[in-house]
C-alpha cells in the first residue's frame, strides 16, 4: 500500500490531500482545490477510485468530494455526527460511527471519532497509516473553541493510547514538517502530546497572541 501526497491550495489555504492505493485501486482523503492534479495522477497510473474519506465538513477538506462522487461514482464517507451537526450533503454519502470498521475495495478502514476541531471530526486508520485531518498536525493540533477544546484534549489522549507508536500520521495541513512521521515523533516533538493535564492543554490551546493558525507551508 502506498500513500501519494497532493499539496494543493486556493488563494488562502494550503492543504494536504492524500491518495492511498495498491494495485489499481485507490481511496482519496479530503480532496480539495485541484481536480486535474489529482485526476491526472489517477489516470496516469491507471488507478480506479473506490471511495472518498472526509475527516470533517470544512470546505477546504470537502471541496472536491461531490465532484469525485459524481464523476467517478464512488461513495463518500464522513462521521454521522459531523453530517448531522453541520447538515453536510454530498452524493453517495455514507455515515460512519466511532471505531466502525468497513471495507472499500480491498482496504480495511477504521473510523476514529476525534471531536474538538469540529464536533464530529474523524481520523481514518488504514493499515499503519492514520489520516488525521485537522485534529492532529505533526506540529500541533487544530483550532478549537471554549466549548470544544476539552473534547480535543480527550481526542488527543485517545489517539495516544489507541494507536501503536509506529503508526504513520498524515495530517490535513503542514506548518513545515513533512507528513508521514511516526506517532512516536509526535510524542517527542508535539507539545500537545506532552500536556497530559486537561487544564494545561486547554490553557495552551486557547492562549492569546498565538501564531497565525493558517500559516501553512
Amino acid at each position: 500500500m502506498e500513500v501519494k501526497l497532493f499539496r494543493v491550495s486556493n488563494d488562502h489555504i494550503k492543504n494536504q490531500c492524500y491518495l492511498i492505493y495498491k494495485g489499481n485501486s485507490g481511496i482519496l482523503v479530503d480532496p480539495a482545490w485541484d481536480y486535474d492534479l489529482i485526476n491526472d495522477f489517477l489516470q496516469d497510473n491507471q488507478i480506479i477510485l473506490k471511495g472518498v474519506l472526509l475527516t470533517h465538513a470544512h470546505h477546504d477538506h470537502t471541496n472536491l468530494a461531490a465532484v469525485f462522487a459524481e464523476k467517478q461514482e464512488v461513495p463518500v464517507y464522513m462521521s454521522a455526527i459531523e453530517i448531522r451537526q453541520y447538515n453536510f450533503t454530498c452524493p453517495q454519502l455514507v455515515a460512519v460511527q466511532h471505531l466502525q470498521e468497513f471495507l472499500i475495495a480491498d482496504f480495511t478502514v477504521t473510523a476514529l471519532l476525534t471531536p474538538g476541531h469540529t464536533k464530529g471530526s474523524a481520523c481514518y486508520l488504514i493499515g499503519e497509516h492514520c489520516f488525521t485531518g485537522d485534529t492532529i498536525f505533526i506540529e500541533g493540533v487544530g483550532i478549537s473553541d471554549e466549548l470544544n477544546v476539552s473534547s480535543l484534549f480527550d481526542s488527543v489522549q485517545f489517539i495516544k493510547q489507541y494507536l501503536p507508536a509506529h503508526t504513520l500520521i498524515w495530517p490535513g495541513h503542514s506548518f513545515g514538517q513533512t507528513p508521514g512521521k511516526e506517532l512516536s515523533f509526535l510524542f517527542r516533538n508535539n507539545i500537545y502530546f506532552l500536556l497530559n493535564r486537561r487544564q494545561a492543554f486547554t490553557d495552551f490551546r486557547m492562549r492569546k497572541n498565538q501564531p497565525d493558525p493558517f500559516a501553512f507551508k
